[in-house]
């Protein structure tokens, strides 16, 4: 393999060597501009239109990292949610009733309906009453089965009736 190099740069040689001295000049710097040309739009041209094209989309894929990254945070919460056994009956009116006494709603009725709990109060301020029902269904993940409020004479004030349940696939 050597030799056939050898023998071909020797050729070549010899063939540049028999030329005037001019057209070798001219043959050199022809030779550079083709090599020039090639590196240009092999090399360097594909590398910057490939990196101008990573930069344009660039966005978009920090977009999808960071919501990659946030389903990754909502998955590892459902681990932790799967091992939660909901609450039922007793257990869940007792539950109730602390939340309820928590959230300052006065004198609620609760009584045991099958797995789920029925609650009944009045002079409830609405706001609250919506706030202590958002609270229940996920703290307790429990479901919302039946809700009704009815204004009273204060603005604000509500006769409250909710019917909670555990999932569905519980009952």
């Amino acid at each position: 393999m050597d030799t056939r190099i050898r023998n071909i740069a020797t050729a070549i040689s010899g063939w540049l060597e028999s030329r005037a001295p001019r057209e070798r000049k001219l043959l050199v710097a022809g030779v550079s501009v083709g090599l020039i040309a090639l590196v240009y739009n092999v090399l360097w041209t594909p590398a910057w239109d490939g990196s101008r094209r990573i930069y344009g989309d660039l966005p978009a894929l920090q977009g999808g990292l960071a919501q990659l990254r946030a389903q990754a945070v909502t998955a590892r919460s459902f681990r932790g949610a799967s091992a939660i056994r909901p609450l039922s009956g007793i257990a869940l009116r007792d539950a109730l009733s602390a939340l309820l006494k928590d959230a300052g709603i006065p004198d609620p009725k609760l009584v045991v309906v099958g797995q789920g709990v029925q609650m009944d109060a009045k002079g409830v301020p609405f706001n609250v009453w919506m706030t202590w029902l958002e609270v229940a269904r996920t703290k307790l993940h429990v479901r919302v089965a039946y809700a009704h409020a009815e204004a009273e004479a204060h603005p604000g004030m509500a006769t409250v009736s909710a019917t909670l349940q555990p999932p569905e696939e519980l009952q």
